[in-house]
């Protein structure tokens, strides 16, 4: 993630500086996120948040990221994902 995404070039300095903060937060909730999978084996977001101290709101913001960089992926049963609580089940990979 890279902060010019985050904002717009008629933006004040102080978005482009929380910008950039958010994109090390995000890095420091993928991390914990990835972490708590890996020990989990599989979990939702609503399983991770105990372990993680994160919101599930942050989770599911995060764990698109993690999919994208190849780290996580929805478990797939049948071709379906896996869902468990009306939430999809993930894993690192």
């Amino acid at each position: 993630m890279e902060a010019q995404h985050l904002v717009r070039a008629s933006d004040p300095l102080s978005s482009v500086l929380a910008a950039e903060r958010a994109i090390k937060f995000a890095g420091n909730h993928c991390e914990r996120i990835l972490k708590a999978l890996k020990a989990a084996g599989q979990a939702t977001p609503h399983e991770l948040e105990a372990t993680t101290g994160l919101t599930v709101v942050q989770i599911d913001r995060r764990l698109p990221d993690l999919q994208k960089a190849g780290k996580a992926q929805v478990v797939q049963r049948g071709g379906m994902d896996l869902m468990r609580g009306k939430a999809r089940v993930w894993e690192a990979v």
